[in-house]
């Protein structure tokens, strides 16, 4: 066992007997993530767990990632595990490349309509060409 984890649990130990905070998890950007025990603000029952990140620059909400997004909004119960991460980033690089693949689609379709003379954006490309007006807008 090494001497850096004995410190790091004593550390983690004293801060949660002091503070009642404990560190749940840090993100790629550098934000760390928090929960804390809190008194029920009715008086009565168990204390209420409080969920907070600080952030390692500027703060903003919406570039935290959505697994910890959810897990501040209680969401998900847990902090997200490094495979929930890895698994939700390449679910966004999925995401990003069916959006483009549906923007090129959606590219060829506008421009082969207006080559045809079709209704999208006016006269077609075609027939802009046999009137002598030119290719596109001057």
């Amino acid at each position: 066992m090494s001497g850096g984890g004995v410190l790091r649990r004593l550390g983690a130990r004293i801060s949660w007997a002091l503070l009642k905070r404990e560190r749940v998890g840090v993100d790629e950007l550098g934000n760390v993530y928090y929960r804390k025990l809190e008194k029920n603000p009715d008086g009565e029952g168990e204390d209420v767990e409080k969920r907070f990140v600080k952030y390692a620059a500027d703060p903003d909400p919406t570039a935290l990632p959505a697994e910890w997004h959810q897990y501040l909004h209680r969401s998900r119960a847990t902090p997200p595990t490094a495979e929930d991460i890895a698994r939700g980033q390449h679910q966004r690089v999925l995401f990003k490349q069916r959006v483009a693949e549906v923007e090129a689609e959606e590219a060829r379709r506008r421009f082969q309509e207006q080559a045809a003379g079709g209704k999208a954006g006016g006269p077609g490309v075609m027939q802009q060409l046999e009137e002598g007006e030119g290719a596109g807008p001057r």
